[in-house]
């Protein structure tokens, strides 16, 4: 049973579910303990599966699930020393905790969360992320994130914890799934060329991206500066056809940047634009 707790500390049970799945996962930009910025549409944009573990210092199954290496041996097989197909990342999401709670040296925690961790640590307040979508029941929530169509596939807490014994590879197997998956679309995806265009071109600010889809959908339209840093993401609803979407750059330096757009079923090159 997931816990959730009320300002008064008291813990409610709630039964498991998966609501948030099938969700797109809305965009964040958060920066972890060691001062690294994380924004989840780069890393699903360069075709990443992202394990988001969203959990509370003070959570006892949280707690469980950490003391286990579960996260740690996932990030250890898929992640940068491994297969590199997944970005792990752990999100504190009780933004009334702080720093000496994760360390474990504070009064609302179960011990040391950060000491031999090889994965960025997130805790912030106020919240960048929704916990209505992220973490819906409560904590623990780990969240599989697909990057062709940016949507949550899997709670692993929620369809491992009845096996702990045996979670560990039922959660293997399941980020396998999902990468084979996600890769399986990101491949009809870079076989599918997105034609775009952008006027004015150059612009003092305000310029139009316009491309026709072939589907009502949701597509992500990604600025990046001329050195490939990602400047922003932002998420549309566009019709089936022809299509307008009006960015504005007139808060950025004048310079040359990238602009791409991604839909679920094509994705356009890095198209560029001068900023005057």
């Amino acid at each position: 049973m997931k816990k959730i707790v009320t300002s008064v500390a008291l813990c409610l049970a709630a039964s498991a579910s998966m609501a948030q799945i099938g969700a797109v996962a809305p965009d964040f930009t958060a920066t972890d303990i060691n001062g690294n910025s994380h924004n989840l549409y780069t890393y699903l944009n360069a075709g990443k599966v992202v394990l988001l573990d969203v959990s509370a210092t003070w959570c006892g199954p949280c707690w469980g699930f950490h003391n286990n290496h579960y996260l740690e041996d996932l990030y250890a097989q898929f992640g940068p020393a491994g297969t590199n197909e997944v970005v792990v990342l752990f999100y504190e999401g009780d933004d009334a905790t702080n720093s000496a709670d994760l360390h474990g040296t504070g009064s609302n925690t179960q011990g040391d969360w950060v000491t031999g961790v090889p994965y960025p640590i997130i805790d912030e307040a106020p919240l960048s992320i929704s916990l209505n979508v992220y973490a819906p029941l409560g904590y623990p929530t780990i969240n599989v994130i697909c990057p062709s169509d940016k949507k949550i596939k899997w709670d692993l807490w929620d369809s491992q914890q009845a096996t702990p014994a045996a979670s560990l590879t039922a959660m293997q197997a399941k980020v396998q799934e999902v990468i084979d998956q996600c890769a399986s679309a990101a491949n009809v995806q870079e076989n599918s060329l997105l034609e775009a265009s952008i006027a004015p071109n150059p612009t003092t600010g305000a310029t139009t991206i316009r491309f026709n889809a072939t589907t009502a959908e949701k597509v992500t339209v990604s600025v990046y500066s001329v050195s490939g840093a990602h400047v922003s993401t932002t998420l549309y609803d566009v019709v089936n056809g022809a299509n307008a979407i009006d960015i504005n750059l007139s808060g950025m330096e004048a310079g040359t940047y990238f602009v791409k757009v991604n839909s679920n079923e094509a994705v356009s090159n890095m198209i560029p634009v001068v900023k005057k």
